[in-house]
């Protein structure tokens, strides 16, 4: 079963869903998307909470963590309900896996302790985020003691702000996670744990940031090379942590960060969902394959043939985002035609509508040229908003 929520779903999830005429959750966000009940094989919560509390290991894929709420609620004990909680709470996550990365500095306290610590005691720069966060709420980088204060000032007017905007099992503010922050490369990885508990990876991207900006990533960027270097480290890594938690029908995205020396450190483990804003989909492009088609399916993906017959090509997913301190009121729209005139070969244009998010939409696209990668993440968006 799928469950739609906010912020957002794309077409060709969509489409993909109407096609098989695979099982969606009929809640409320079907009506915000404009969706036709009569095209969507919609399961009523009450159906869909008396079949999976018969399955030992649910399978739901969502486009969202918002998702979750109605998991934990409605199926409380299952195996599906336990892995969900011991991803999102950084916490619990980090204490179970601890053994596997015995150096890794990161310790908690409640968030009304948060500005009675002895700040000097702590080792920078470091991390600062919400135990159960979403879409890198709350998260602040601190390089030195003296951005504590500005910084803990902002998380806390950011959690006022956004107080009633989530469920607490999609973002909880009442402990607060401070971990040391590593010095190397993020990735972003799709995948899934079959029903025997095998774990396959979809897409490995290489997650990118403006100098400016370490929090929210700029650019997903794949290609072949990137899966070859990265496809069975990552593999072994998913499964330690699926031997761990004898995980079984699980889609999850996995955030890590190889360090300096080459180790990787996972970040963080999405559950029910592949990447954010639905990226995910840029292996149609890359790959050439549904891969809602082949979660359904169980299909893995024959990566061996699939590099044998890559493109030496880079694909991409560009986060038009709303530039930082850019008064939102003030936007009426956005001119892509202008921002798209020096991308190379754009795929597809999908927008996000801004006034509830905070981008104008995904560029999908790609490139043989590393200078044009370096081009679409400096370049800014100021300059084409009216």
């Amino acid at each position: 079963m799928y469950i739609i929520e906010k912020p957002y779903v794309s077409e060709y999830m969509i489409s993909s869903i109407i096609n098989h005429d695979w099982a969606v959750l009929d809640n409320e966000t079907i009506e915000y998307c404009g969706l036709e009940e009569d095209v969507l094989n919609l399961w009523s919560s009450e159906k869909a909470t008396e079949y999976y509390l018969k399955q030992e290991f649910p399978l739901i894929l969502s486009n969202s963590e918002n998702a979750i709420s109605w998991v934990v609620e409605n199926l409380p004990k299952s195996n599906l309900t336990q892995y969900i909680k011991t991803f999102k709470d950084k916490v619990l996550f980090r204490d179970t896996f601890k053994e596997m990365y015995p150096d890794f500095y990161y310790t908690s306290l409640e968030y009304l302790d948060i500005n009675y610590v002895e700040k000097e005691e702590y080792t920078y720069p470091l991390a600062l985020k919400p135990s159960v966060g979403y879409l890198n709420f709350g998260v602040r980088m601190i390089n030195e003691v003296a951005e504590w204060e500005p910084n803990v000032k902002r998380l806390h007017k950011e959690i006022a702000t956004n107080k009633s905007k989530y469920n607490e099992n999609v973002v909880n503010s009442t402990i607060i996670l401070i971990e040391e922050v590593i010095k190397g490369t993020d990735f972003s990885v799709d995948a899934y744990y079959d029903r025997n508990g095998e774990p396959m990876i979809f897409n490995i991207f290489k997650r990118l940031y403006r100098e400016d900006d370490k929090i929210n990533e700029k650019l997903y960027v794949t290609n072949a090379t990137i899966i070859m270097e990265h496809l069975q480290e990552f593999t072994s890594l998913l499964e330690e942590i699926g031997k761990k938690l004898k995980i079984k029908n699980f889609p999850l995205n996995l955030e890590l960060r190889i360090n300096e020396a080459g180790k990787i450190v996972p970040l963080e483990v999405n559950p029910l969902r592949f990447a954010n804003w639905c990226v995910s989909d840029i292996a149609k492009y890359a790959w050439g394959f549904n891969i809602y088609e082949y979660f359904e399916s169980q299909k893995h993906p024959d990566w061996s043939t699939i590099l044998q017959n890559a493109k030496p090509l880079t694909y991409y997913a560009s986060l038009v985002d709303i530039p930082k301190g850019f008064p939102k009121s003030s936007v009426r729209d956005f001119n892509f035609n202008g921002y798209l005139d020096n991308f190379s070969n754009v795929f597809e244009v999908r927008r996000v509508n801004f006034k509830a998010n905070p981008l104008f939409g995904v560029v999908f696209g790609s490139t043989s040229d590393d200078d044009e990668i370096e081009m679409i993440l400096s370049k800014e968006q100021g300059a084409f908003i009216t």
